[in-house]
């Protein structure tokens, strides 16, 4: 497996690689076509990504912010969100009101772009997704980069995703928190 370059890659991985099932996405009315990246997305992966409620999730609301922005990731438990602009490809997020002196209603430019994220988050939430804690590895993990040193809800580089092919493992390394489990992608 080479390296992830755009959602193109990504998309591969999931249905050709790791045959994940794909599931409709609601809400997606709300997703304008002039908002491309994130229209494909929507129509290509779905709700696709299995979830539970230690992960953010992708979910299309109706932000009633002044910049006319639509949400489209939700943190696992509500705690922000990031949102499109509904006539530009501009991604915000609110997330800084968590450590700094503003509001939850306002949002600030991320300053990278949709594809990066969208491809962070599905990798980040597919890895809590097929996480597993107790299972020994009977042989050693050949992990290559996969998508390194990326952006998800901030602008500093958080995180690192490396895969072993044979094996189907996914490991995420962040800069700011250390998991030291492996997902084996086992979709039911």
């Amino acid at each position: 497996m080479k390296a992830i370059e755009n959602l193109d890659d990504l998309h591969n991985l999931f249905f050709s690689e790791w045959l994940l099932p794909f599931v409709e996405l609601k809400n997606t009315d709300l997703i304008l076509e002039s908002n491309f990246i994130l229209f494909n997305y929507v129509k290509n992966f779905g709700a696709s990504i299995p979830k539970n409620n230690n992960q953010d999730h992708l979910e299309i609301n109706q932000n009633s912010n002044k910049f006319e922005l639509i949400n489209f990731i939700a943190e696992n438990s509500g705690n922000w969100n990031i949102a499109v602009s509904k006539k530009t490809e501009e991604i915000y997020t609110n997330e800084h009101w968590l450590y700094t002196n503003s509001n939850f209603s306002e949002y600030k430019k991320l300053n990278f772009g949709i594809e990066e994220c969208l491809i962070t988050f599905s990798l980040q939430e597919i890895y809590f997704a097929f996480c597993e804690n107790n299972v020994e590895i009977k042989s050693e993990l050949n992990l290559e980069p996969l998508w390194v040193n990326k952006r998800y809800n901030s602008i500093e580089r958080t995180h690192s995703f490396f895969y072993d092919s044979e094996l189907k493992a996914l490991k995420l390394v962040h800069s700011e928190n250390n998991f030291d489990n492996i997902a084996f992608i086992r979709p039911n």
